[in-house]
């Protein structure tokens, strides 16, 4: 399979990468990468999706350096800050990648814990975490 796997030098991307790389071809996106991409801006996600073209699977492991402190502390740009990168730009994956994609193909989204175990710190990012949950589980079953 051809696999596109943006955030493949973090934490989570590189085992991923690790795991996936002896079976199928990972094609790496982001700021280093086989694919230089910035994921929050649709020109260059659309430029990614020309360059490699038709792909068999996607894994968008994305947005972890969202805003993590107090409520009160919180300001509007923390919250569109974790909006754009987390929730955004990976519905924008989906929704310019969907023409690229194989039959048969998948899109994997990463959202995480603090949607279900929400803490005081983490106001401006698990709401985005159960938005892309959501959305996965909206938009999933429709899509081809």
């Amino acid at each position: 399979m051809k696999i596109i796997l943006l955030g493949a030098s973090g934490i989570i991307g590189s085992e991923i990468a690790q795991a996936l790389s002896p079976n199928h071809e990972i094609v790496r996106a982001g700021r280093n990468g086989d694919v230089k991409v910035d994921y929050t801006d649709t020109r260059s996600v659309k430029a990614m999706f020309e360059q490699v073209g038709k792909f068999d699977a996607l894994i968008a492991v994305v947005g972890r350096d969202s805003a993590f402190k107090p409520y009160e502390d919180l300001m509007d740009e923390d919250f569109d800050y974790g909006f754009q990168r987390k929730f955004m730009a990976q519905i924008n994956l989906v929704r310019i990648g969907t023409p690229y994609a194989n039959d048969s193909g998948s899109f994997t989204l990463s959202s995480g814990y603090l949607s279900d175990y929400p803490n005081p710190a983490s106001a401006a990012t698990g709401p985005f975490n159960a938005a892309v949950d959501s959305f996965v589980r909206t938009v999933g079953p429709m899509l081809p």
